[in-house]
């Protein structure tokens, strides 16, 4: 069992990435959103640079799940045929913001889940483990 999404990026202009990446563990949003806006906050480069913003977000995943079985990439042409317990994130990344392209009106519940508001934020996990102190998370969980 996991807790799995698909998840897409596109453009400012709307071209989409050709990688769908396939989350098999933390796919809700409360999770993909904090690993998205880490991702944009840390890496200045992939403002408006799709391909640069997908090789980033990769990277934060494989840090933060280190094993090696959580990420994979498929067909973005694929993403429709995918069954997932947390559906598909479809994000834009522009030149100077982020967003949610489809279900944007679960973003404010995401922000009140227990991994954005403890004192041990998820932020926190995820610098811990793009610092090299690492992260296994619990089944399905970020703690």
């Amino acid at each position: 069992m996991g807790n799995r999404c698909t998840i897409t990026f596109e453009d400012d202009t709307q071209q989409q990435h050709p990688v769908m990446l396939y989350l098999h563990w933390n796919g809700g949003l409360e999770s993909v959103l904090a690993f998205v806006t880490y991702t944009w906050e840390t890496f200045a480069r992939g403002h408006g640079d799709l391909y640069t913003f997908h090789a980033r977000f990769c990277q934060v995943l494989g840090n933060y799940f280190p094993d090696g079985l959580c990420l994979y990439g498929h067909p973005a042409t694929d993403a429709d045929a995918w069954s997932t317990d947390n559906g598909h994130w479809h994000f834009r990344i522009a030149k100077d913001s982020i967003a949610l392209v489809n279900r944007p009106d679960e973003i404010p519940a995401a922000k009140e889940h227990k991994y954005w508001t403890d004192s041990h934020s998820i932020f926190d996990t995820i610098k811990d483990a793009m610092a090299g102190e690492g992260h296994r998370p619990k089944s399905g969980g970020a703690a």
